[in-house]
């Protein structure tokens, strides 16, 4: 599942800032040695929707010192910034008395700080984030010059990629676990929100609530918080309708309107080998994907096998021509409410194009399957 949720929860975050107009009453204050600075100006910023809000600066002194203590932070993400590509992370709160130190060329690579826990903490994700970026860049690195030395044809390339892929897998595993791990223990600190996201809610939910729950005891009143509860929720609801459509149980009723406003229900096409296929005129990898499927309609139509096209469009014209265009002899429904139709709710769809293969019964078989993949299994089933 795509962390979709997670990431409009980041903008909500982001968004929800405004500069102090009463000035510092808490005591905050940030002081710092930046080494081979020439005067600069400093700028601790808040992030906000636009990118970033000035809060306060400072001038850097012959010394390299310097010092704010004219904002009273509430918690959040900063930064502190010499320069658009010059700049280093913080999570702040109020009544921190802070100190840094880095090289003012390179603040983001050498910032240190003391004061501030979440900031220390974010530093310790960053690092990891960092690491594991390095892994996963060098067995991409291996792949690309494979591809340009050896002169793979598409075949070769595709044979390597998926050996590479089960590699790829472990690093990806191994991080998420230790990530996992970190979150839990840090399950009160605003700074894990943003490594959280990194984590597939179907897995680390658990993860997730016991972030939800720290978060929400610490700061019962702040409306990031509370809008994190929300999409935690979200999620939990998504991960149960996910659970609900595993390979093994009876596929969930859906009822549709035709193109002739007539409702078409999934239990109608009971006695058949039938594929939900949820796609949209709109979406372009739907379109390069239907030529296989109707390739597997002609080969498996006359042998037991129906397709039931389920589109995500929210223009009726639009999806009318698409099927008239596209050639497609198969049922479609679509109640055109976008990304907001029923049958996305009811079978977690996170993104398409997205297939759900019942047998005769109405169980789910599979899920997820695309051209040579999909051609095998119907070969399989239908002898």
């Amino acid at each position: 599942m795509k962390n979709i949720l997670f990431l409009a929860f980041t903008t909500i975050v982001l968004a929800s800032c405004s500069p102090s107009k009463s000035g510092n009453t808490s005591g905050f204050e940030i002081k710092g040695n930046l080494s081979n600075s020439k005067g600069e100006t400093i700028y601790l910023e808040k992030l906000s929707r636009q990118g970033s809000m000035p809060m306060d600066s400072a001038v850097i002194d012959e010394k390299g010192d310097f010092m704010m203590n004219h904002y009273s932070p509430s918690i959040g993400f900063y930064r502190l910034r010499i320069s658009e590509s010059n700049f280093a992370m913080m999570v702040l709160d109020s009544a921190q008395k802070i100190t840094v130190t880095a090289d003012a060329r390179n603040l983001g690579s050498t910032f240190k700080s003391e004061g501030s826990p979440d900031t220390k903490l974010f530093l310790e994700y960053s690092a990891l984030a960092q690491t594991h970026k390095m892994r996963t860049d060098s067995l991409e690195n291996v792949f690309r010059t494979a591809m340009i030395t050896m002169k793979l044809d598409s075949i070769r390339a595709d044979s390597l990629s998926k050996e590479l892929q089960k590699p790829y897998d472990v690093m990806i595993n191994q991080y998420s676990k230790i990530v996992a791990k970190k979150i839990k223990e840090n399950a009160q600190s605003f700074a894990s929100i943003m490594p959280i996201q990194q984590l597939r809610p179907e897995e680390y939910l658990d993860i997730y609530q016991a972030l939800d729950k720290g978060l929400s005891e610490k700061y019962p009143n702040n409306e990031d918080i509370k809008s994190y509860h929300g999409m935690v929720q979200q999620a939990a609801m998504m991960v149960a309708r996910t659970q609900a459509i595993k390979v093994g149980n009876e596929a969930p009723e859906l009822i549709l309107p035709m193109p002739n406003d007539k409702d078409l229900a999934l239990s109608s096409l009971r006695g058949k080998i039938v594929l939900i296929d949820f796609w949209a005129s709109w979406c372009a990898p739907c379109r390069k994907e239907l030529p296989n499927v109707k390739r597997a309609y002609e080969k498996y139509k006359n042998k037991g096998f129906e397709i039931l096209g389920v589109s995500l469009d929210k223009e009726r014209d639009a999806w009318l021509e698409a099927i008239s265009k596209e050639g497609l002899k198969w049922p479609q429904v679509s109640d055109l409410k976008f990304w907001q139709s029923e049958a996305c709710q009811v079978y977690a769809v996170q993104s398409i194009p997205y297939t759900v293969l019942i047998d005769k019964e109405g169980k789910i078989i599979a899920t997820d399957l695309r051209g040579a993949d999909l051609d095998k299994k119907l070969a399989e089933i239908l002898k």
